[in-house]
């Protein structure tokens, strides 16, 4: 059987985020996808959007697992683009500024391009025969209509969609398993089927891998006091901005669609 894996990585990312799975974020997606066929011809197209930030730990780590998905799981790694836009109030549309006194900055980076680009491969690949079965790893439910033609105009095909541990499933993605008996289905990704890179792996490219993404490594820690309040200039003194204090506001919801 021909199978390929179509990753939303930022998807999966910001799902992952202070959840007890978290490491699993170190996955190769390649033996991941073909634990759940064994013996299938699997190939990976992982969608991501390289990080713009000025961080450059955050920039090593995905350069990390950049090059692990392409140089073990032989993952075809597309690119979104990472653009800045207008921090604003939801309500009236004014413009905001960060309240945080070290940064009040007015703009954030929005991934784009994610969205289209996986829709279009996994239209792409169905009409011209590349699968039997495509997964799709995303809670997004911008990726409905994809499917939906999927199904239209390549009879043959199935599509099974996989949502990150932990996610609200949204009706769109429950009921493709009624609208198309035994083509489309959804479900939860099994931990018991995540596989993930060897922790000594960076090794051989003189990298080191970060200490919280370790096997059992568990759930980032939430900041004392709340996981979302900032850090204070008093916070900062007593040493380096921790690692979990790095990745806030980075990757998708862990709801479906954004």
């Amino acid at each position: 059987m021909r199978v390929i894996g179509y990753i939303d990585g930022m998807n999966f990312y910001g799902a992952s985020k202070d959840k007890r799975w978290y490491p699993s974020g170190w996955c190769n997606w390649s033996q991941t996808i073909g634990a759940y066929c064994v013996g299938a011809e699997v190939s990976i197209r992982y969608f991501t959007t390289l990080y713009a930030g000025k961080d450059q730990k955050r920039a090593g780590r995905q350069k990390l697992h950049l090059r692990a998905m392409k140089e073990i799981a032989r993952a075809d790694i597309v690119y979104g683009s990472c653009r800045e836009r207008p921090l604003t109030c939801p309500g009236c549309g004014s413009r905001l500024k960060c309240q945080r006194e070290d940064c009040g900055c007015e703009r954030r980076l929005a991934e784009k391009m994610t969205d289209v680009n996986i829709a279009l491969r996994l239209f792409e690949d169905a009409i011209d025969g590349l699968f039997e079965r495509a997964y799709l790893v995303s809670a997004d439910v911008d990726l409905i209509p994809a499917i939906h033609t999927v199904m239209r105009r390549a009879p043959e095909a199935q599509v099974i969609v996989l949502l990150p541990p932990e996610t609200e499933m949204a009706d769109d993605f429950a009921n493709l398993e009624q609208a198309y008996p035994g083509r489309a289905i959804a479900r939860h990704l099994d931990l018991d089927k995540m596989r993930r890179f060897p922790d000594d792996l960076p090794r051989k490219w003189n990298m080191t891998l970060p200490t919280h993404w370790r096997e059992n490594a568990g759930a980032r820690p939430a900041r004392p006091g709340h996981e979302n309040a900032p850090l204070t200039n008093r916070d900062r003194a007593r040493g380096p901005v921790p690692w979990f204090e790095e990745s806030i506001g980075y990757g998708t919801k862990n709801k479906s669609g954004r």
